[in-house]
């Protein structure tokens, strides 16, 4: 492993990082750069075989990573030719990619008119040429690129391409791949715009229905600008002290170039813990701000989760970016001033309650001081009052204690006297109640000897009772048995089993041969059922 270039790779990658705001594993792991600096790819075949570098990736980094790692290659390459004066013969193959290695390093922007435009799987296969002397060149723009660009190239168009020259080996044919398109002359900008806007416009993604409403204390902001620029002056001199947390992206906002650095910046914040998403710059021409009409930028931001304030100056025509933000301001100033509003009315809200309370607690405390002078008053009069009260109490019970005492001293033999009366009073009363208390005793004892005597009598009419009863009850069986018999010789279902029957019509017994007409049913009731019979005749006696 060539360690000096491990070292190159990563000041490289530190520095992108850096400049990107992302953390250093975002643009390569450790993994792939020793693999790199083991391999030294030299060439764009060489690095797309080393895991890790996809297609995505190359674009983005792969030109940078060609230079230090061909810069390497050639420190070898002169110190080889030091030690040797035998001419260097090389391969087809070889020699083309020192070609393109050499080629890569002549970065261009280039201006002409599109002479030919194929489009395979996505990928832009294109020709431009010199509206002056008709020189041809052949570019070549990778699907995702193109898409980026938001340009529907069409022969006849003026454009700016930017890109690196590359010899395709198989044929051997030089084009330009190319990273970035634009528009040439206010006339084409302003078509590809006003066709985009009403193609926006007419999904509904203008609409204010759609748009998500700003936190009312934002806290955590995603800013992206340029880091260069005066906007982020504009904006950190204007934001409020309010504990804002914000994560800035620096991105390119200049021209179509910018597009890519925009993208990935909303594609960073995507999943990132915000409250609101701000996009800002000075104001700009149609062509400055075309990253600001691409396609693809619109619709990444209109996908995101978190609002989006837009701060973009312009001339005439308002960014699209600015139809589809959630919040449209003209100035970095006016977003700074929306983010503060809501935190600058809490603290005049505060500032009133502070006030407020402190008013209110004064004049608590006005009416609690005068509320106690007042009970204090009172307190001190009451008090006075119980005492004079209590001297006056006193001097009376004083005079009570006083006579009371003189009584008793004049009247001590007198109170003695009544004293054995009542003692002998007492005594008597006593004596009667033991006397009472005899007789009472006396009386009960009486009263259950004739409770027994009377319980006797009683138990003695009831074996009585009882033996007469019995008599009686033999005499009624007898009794009941004789009319038992005599009613079962009178029923006159017993006449039936002798053989008679009883008529009846209509449920009435038939006495008498003139109680039925001829035709008439009757019911014959037997000892063991019945007969229904028909009178045809009828003989009388």
């Amino acid at each position: 492993m060539d360690n000096l270039l491990l070292q190159k790779l990563k000041h490289w990658r530190k520095t992108v990082a850096q400049r990107d705001g992302v953390e250093l594993f975002r643009i390569l792991p450790n993994k792939v750069l020793e693999d790199i600096a083991r391999l030294k790819p030299i060439c764009k075949e060489d690095l797309l075989a080393i895991k890790g570098i996809k297609e995505k990736k190359f674009e983005k980094y792969g030109f940078d990573i060609l230079l230090i790692t061909q810069g390497c290659a050639e420190g070898m390459m002169l110190s080889d030719k030091k030690e040797s004066t035998e001419e260097k013969v090389y391969t087809v193959s070889a020699y083309l990619d020192i070609l393109n290695r050499k080629l890569s390093q002549e970065t261009a922007i280039i201006q002409g008119e599109v002479s030919s435009i194929s489009l395979r799987n996505g990928h832009a296969y294109f020709a431009i040429k010199d509206k002056n002397d008709e020189s041809l060149l052949n570019c070549f723009m990778w699907a995702s690129k193109y898409e980026m660009s938001g340009v529907e190239l069409a022969e006849g168009m003026e454009v700016i391409i930017h890109g690196l020259p590359e010899v395709y080996k198989p044929y051997g044919k030089l084009s330009l791949g190319t990273t970035v398109i634009e528009l040439v002359g206010e006339g084409a900008l302003k078509k590809a715009y006003d066709a985009l806007k009403n193609k926006l416009e007419a999904e509904g993604l203008f609409l204010e229905e759609r748009k998500k409403s700003i936190p009312q204390f934002p806290h955590k902001i995603g800013l992206i600008t340029s880091r260069d620029g005066a906007v982020i002056g504009d904006f950190s001199a204007n934001i409020g002290k309010f504990g804002y947390e914000i994560i800035f992206m620096d991105s390119r906002v200049e021209g179509a170039a910018a597009i890519g650095d925009l993208i990935d910046a909303v594609d960073y914040f995507s999943d990132k813990d915000i409250d609101a998403l701000v996009i800002i710059r000075g104001g700009g021409s149609l062509e400055s701000l075309q990253a600001f009409n691409n396609e693809m930028l619109v619709r990444r931001v209109v996908g995101l989760n978190v609002p989006v304030i837009c701060g973009i100056g312009h001339d005439k025509d308002i960014p699209l970016l600015s139809y589809v933000a959630d919040m449209s301001v003209s100035t970095p100033t006016a977003v700074a001033q929306v983010l503060n509003k809501s935190w600058e009315k809490a603290l005049d809200r505060l500032e009133g309650y502070e006030k407020s309370i402190i008013k209110q607690y004064e004049a608590m405390l006005k009416d609690g001081w005068y509320k106690l002078e007042s009970a204090s008053s009172r307190i001190r009069d009451f008090y006075q009052e119980i005492f004079k009260r209590f001297e006056f109490c006193d001097q009376s019970i004083r005079g009570i204690v006083s006579n009371f005492t003189y009584i008793l001293q004049h009247n001590h033999e007198k109170l003695k006297r009544t004293s054995l009366e009542i003692d002998n009073f007492y005594q008597g009363i006593f004596k009667k109640f033991n006397e009472c208390q005899q007789t009472i005793k006396n009386n009960i004892i009486s009263i259950a000897h004739s409770i027994r005597h009377e319980k006797y009598k009683i138990q003695k009419i009831g074996n009585l009772l009882l033996a007469g009863f019995g008599s009686a009850l033999v005499r009624t069986k007898k009794e009941l048995y004789g009319y038992e018999k005599e009613i079962n010789q009178n029923n006159p279902e017993r006449q039936l089993k002798l053989g008679y029957s009883i008529a009846t019509l209509n449920g009435k017994v038939i006495r008498s041969a003139s109680q039925v007409r001829l035709g008439e049913i009757l019911t014959n009731k037997l000892g063991d059922g019945e007969i229904k019979s028909e009178v045809q005749e009828i003989f009388n006696n």
